[in-house]
């Protein structure tokens, strides 16, 4: 049996040029989402509200392949951010759908009273309030939640427009 082949001259170079190339733009892409989680984590540890300096202190960039994101690692971040009770409530009913949904995950996920009688007492006395005023603050928190604190979606909002534009630009 006779067998008929060929070869594309100058395929290797040229499927080795478009690899180079995928190479080039996976790392500009890199750079540019490093780049946003950068600033979006500086601009939300600034935007954090600040007592002991924990959360702002959470607040982190990830890099990971073709992805960047930023976390706050404490337990009480989104609370923070979203408020709880009611006035969480109020707040989230204004966000957009995604932040809505994302901030339905800690809906009910509060520890009730645990330690916040005595972190309210530590803060109290740091404040150089009378330490009598702890136990009916930490009632009212149970009672009617806390205020949110936004600073990762501000953040967020305030420097996402700047990536998107980036990578418009590097991809066209």
């Amino acid at each position: 049996m006779a067998v008929l082949s060929f070869d594309i001259k100058g395929l290797d170079a040229t499927l080795k040029g478009v690899d180079n190339k995928l190479k080039e733009v996976e790392r500009e892409l890199q750079d540019e989402l490093n780049a946003w989680a950068s600033l979006c984590s500086t601009e939300a540890k600034i935007r954090a509200p600040k007592d002991e300096g924990h959360l702002a202190g959470a607040v982190n960039p990830k890099f990971e392949k073709l992805k960047a994101s930023v976390t706050v690692a404490v337990n009480y971040a989104a609370f923070m951010e979203f408020g709880t009770k009611k006035k969480a409530q109020a707040y989230v009913a204004g966000l957009p759908a995604d932040w809505k949904a994302y901030a339905a995950q800690f809906k009910g996920g509060g520890g009730g009273a645990g330690n916040l009688f005595e972190a309210i007492f530590a803060w109290v006395k740091r404040k150089g309030i009378d330490e009598a005023a702890a136990y009916p603050i930490a009632i009212k928190i149970l009672r009617d939640g806390v205020n949110p604190h936004p600073y990762l979606f501000p953040a967020y909002e305030h420097t996402i427009s700047d990536l998107k534009k980036n990578l418009k630009t590097l991809f066209k």
